[in-house]
Formats: structure tokens, C-alpha cells, sequence
């Protein structure tokens, strides 16, 4: 027998493709190419520290690319963690949030996108299809605890009433949520059952194996059994009990800058400041701007959309 996810991968490059319904992270064990499926679902990638989700994450925000370029996708990042980890790709994000306030802004502003295309697509479709200026909006969490768990009480309830409502009402109106965790405890996630799909990195124990995947998952995806030395290795069990062992490709810093510069956001959301966010009553869409113009703060108006500035193969 041998394991052919023993020796580690280097991402080089994106392809240059732009697809927004599964994006290539890695490869499982039978050698075959490990795909994600983004659109239509909700991702939660947990794993206790040094266990990869940087790959995961990465993998996932670069292999999106060049339909970010297009604006068949739009990602928005929230990374509590000072931005330490989504800095490092800023380029590919239409907006960031990497304070509490800033995060509530951002989920709200989501949550009038479901609330606007929901009206739009009652009676005559069931499944957003991503076109440029109507993207596939894909919120990137770095560390989920943060919001959930670990913010002032006020902001903790209604990052959790928000991110609830996004989660169950989102996928079919283009809306999905990827979120990273440490920690998967239901006091820790409450909304941990509402994501559709689970990536199951190297966890600390039989017990959060079970949280994560599932009643019998330590027999057949012991995830608490994966070697420390090999980062970025994970089970997975997809929407029809399958189950795999798979391990994402590595993504250095160099690579991730090299392809947030390639393939920029072409529009950015501008969320508004946060001493006007108490006084949004939700009644409008955050305005959204050219980044090759200047900034100015101004309050929440109605959503105007600026066409993607051209590449070189528009």
C-alpha cells in the first residue's frame, strides 16, 4: 500500500479559466483531482491550528480569480485577526472588513443583496446565474470564532442573527459563506449546522471529529488522526455520503500576491464609516465604486454599479 498525499504540493498559478461552480484545491487519495464545489453551497473549513486552512483558503480565493477579473464573482473578506491573513491577497476582495463593526457591515450588506435578488427572482428562478455586474458573492471568513465567540456581546448577537440569515436563505440567490474555525463547539459555532459541506483538517480529538462530520465519522474520516506533519490534509464527506481523503496544494505568500495582482477586484464596495452604521435602517445598498477613483465617505445610498474596468481579453 502506499499514500500518495505524503509529499506536499505547491500551488503555481491559477488557471486562467474563470469558473465560480467548483474551483481545484488539491487531490485525493486516489490521485484524482480534489474540486470544491462552491456555488449552491456553504463551506465551513475546520481544523485546529497549523493544520492548513490557509491552503484551503487560498485554493479556493485564487481558483476564483479570474471570474473576481470578470465580475462573475465578488469576494468579500472579514479576518479578525487584524488582517493578517487576507491582507495578503487584498487585491481579490471587493470589500474587508478585519474589525467587529466593519463585519457587521459587511454582512448586512449581503444580506441586501439576498433581499433585493429574492424579490427579483420570486416566480422565475430558483438558482442565481452569475453574469458580469450580478456576480456569485462569496464571503471568506478567516476565523469564524472571532464574530461568533470571541466579540463584545452586542456585536456577537447580531453577527449571529445575521450570518444565520445569510446561511439559510443565500445559496440559491448567489450568496455563500466560506468560514474557517479552530474551534467547531456548537457554544463556539451556534450556526455550525447550517453549512451544507464541511472540510475536516487535522482535529484534537475523536469528539470534535464527530461535531464536524457527523455521528460514526471517527471510524470511516478520522480527522483527529492526521499527522501533524502533513498540513493541508483533510476529510471530506460530500452531500452523498462519500467520503474521501484529500489534501489541498500549498499557496506561498509570493503566489497569492502574484495572483491578487493578476486578476484584481474590478469593483469595490465602499462600506459605509462606522459611526453611520447604527444609523442604517437597511433600506439601501452600499455604494460601490471604481477603485481607480478616489474615495470619499459618504453614508449607505443605493447600489450604483460601475462596469468592470476592460483586461486584455474583454
Amino acid at each position: 500500500m502506499h499514500d500518495s498525499l505524503t509529499a506536499p504540493v505547491q500551488a503555481a498559478a491559477a488557471s486562467p479559466l474563470p469558473t465560480y461552480d467548483k474551483v481545484t484545491l488539491g487531490r485525493g487519495q486516489s490521485g484524482a483531482t480534489w474540486q470544491l464545489v462552491v456555488r449552491g453551497r456553504h463551506t465551513l473549513i475546520a481544523g485546529c491550528s497549523g493544520a492548513g486552512k490557509g491552503s484551503v483558503l487560498w485554493g479556493l480565493c485564487c481558483g476564483l480569480s479570474p471570474a473576481v477579473r470578470r465580475d462573475l464573482v465578488r469576494l468579500w473578506g472579514v479576518d479578525l485577526k487584524r488582517g493578517v491573513e487576507l491582507q495578503m491577497g487584498a487585491g481579490l476582495f471587493s470589500a474587508a472588513a478585519y474589525n467587529p463593526r466593519d463585519a457587521l457591515a459587511v454582512l448586512k450588506s449581503l444580506l441586501q443583496v439576498i433581499d433585493e435578488r429574492g424579490t427579483k427572482m420570486a416566480g422565475h428562478s430558483r438558482l442565481h446565474q452569475p453574469r458580469p455586474g450580478d456576480p456569485l458573492h462569496v464571503l471568506v471568513i478567516d476565523e469564524l470564532a472571532a464574530l461568533t465567540a470571541y466579540s463584545d456581546i452586542t456585536i456577537r448577537r447580531d453577527a449571529e442573527r445575521l450570518l444565520s440569515e445569510i446561511l439559510t436563505q443565500g445559496r440559491a440567490l448567489g450568496v455563500v459563506v466560506v468560514a474557517c474555525v479552530q474551534d467547531p463547539r456548537k457554544d463556539v459555532v451556534p450556526m455550525r449546522g447550517l453549512f451544507t459541506q464541511t472540510v475536516a483538517l487535522r482535529l484534537r480529538s475523536i469528539e470534535e471529529t464527530v461535531m464536524v462530520l457527523g455521528e460514526g465519522a471517527a471510524a470511516i474520516a478520522p480527522a483527529h488522526r492526521i499527522s501533524p506533519r502533513a498540513p493541508g490534509t483533510a476529510w471530506i464527506v460530500d452531500d452523498t455520503g462519500a467520503v474521501d481523503r484529500v489534501r489541498a496544494d500549498y499557496w506561498p505568500d509570493e503566489v497569492i500576491a502574484a495572483v491578487a495582482t493578476t486578476n484584481r477586484a474590478n469593483v469595490l464596495v465602499e462600506l459605509p464609516a462606522n459611526d453611520n452604521l447604527d444609523d442604517f435602517a437597511g433600506d439601501g445598498e452600499w455604494d460601490v465604486v471604481s477603485p481607480r477613483r478616489p474615495r470619499t465617505p459618504r453614508k449607505p445610498r443605493e447600489m450604483s454599479l460601475v462596469a468592470p474596468i476592460g483586461g486584455d481579453d474583454e
